[in-house]
């Protein structure tokens, strides 16, 4: 196991140097898109910050609350993108052959499929993401220490909902060489996680966690940290995780077992 998971440490991080290379080659933009990605996280604070000044609650949640769950959402979703960004390439990877190459290779075609590429940028953004995060904390009331163990617990758990995802959307690119919008989809609905679950209304607060989990993977940890989730919900978070990988695994084996290369 100790062996597996240097070798595969090892893998990951030439895979992240060759992306840092390559993104270090056109300097301009990717110091657009740092930018771009900089003044998102500014201009919705800035929007926050104006709601605040005519409301004195969203939701029944105050400001500090309410930047809690947008600086959850930014910490999965950019967690996904470092080292789930292989995804967004995978059906151009199946389509120009690539794939095929990593079948025969000694590691891990699901691993070279979804960690084939590492976005330095959001490397880089997460870091004052994490910083805001702990000057949240410090200005929300006194949390015993369970608190911030539920909600990194259900923070790391929604990080395996979103491996769970990716995984099915690379599979649906091995069986069909298409399906490559269904995580641009996905994202689209993720942005719905930036604002606590509790705004929407009670059908779309249902499909956000029943049917595409968004609210699980944003909300729950927030909530958890609050003290406004149930140990119920938390069982079914992780009992959701865990059953949503095991399927997002078996499809990806069974659509690997299926395909015939894309030369046929």
């Amino acid at each position: 196991m100790k062996e597996a998971l240097l070798k595969y440490g090892r893998i990951w991080l030439r895979t992240a140097s060759m992306a840092m290379q390559a993104q270090l080659t056109y300097r301009l933009g990717s110091l657009g898109f740092l930018i771009g990605k900089t003044f998102r996280l500014v201009f919705f604070f800035a929007f926050v910050m104006a709601v605040f000044r005519h409301v004195e609650s969203v939701a029944g949640y105050s400001l500090e609350e309410t930047a809690l769950f947008f600086l959850t959402y930014n910490i999965v979703d950019m967690s996904a993108m470092i080292f789930f960004r292989g995804v967004y390439g995978a059906r151009r990877t199946v389509a120009e052959g690539d794939f095929d190459f990593y079948l025969v290779q000694p590691c891990s075609s699901l691993f070279r499929m979804v960690g084939s590429t590492v976005d330095f940028l959001d490397v880089l953004t997460i870091v004052p993401v994490l910083a805001l995060t702990g000057i949240v904390f410090t200005h929300l009331p006194p949390a015993p220490w369970t608190a911030y163990a539920a909600y990194f617990l259900l923070v790391g758990n929604a990080v395996v909902l979103m491996f769970s995802i990716h995984v099915a959307v690379a599979a649906l690119a091995v069986r069909t060489h298409e399906m490559d919008n269904a995580i641009w989809v996905f994202r689209n609905v993720m942005f719905m996680g930036r604002f606590p679950a509790d705004v929407y209304a009670r059908p779309v607060r249902l499909a956000l966690t029943f049917v595409l989990p968004v609210a699980v993977m944003t909300s729950f940890p927030a909530q958890a940290f609050l003290g406004r989730l149930t140990a119920g919900w938390t069982v079914y978070a992780l009992g959701l995780s865990t059953v949503a990988t095991t399927l997002s695994l078996w499809f990806w084996r069974d659509c690997v077992s299926r395909y015939t290369s894309s030369s046929s």
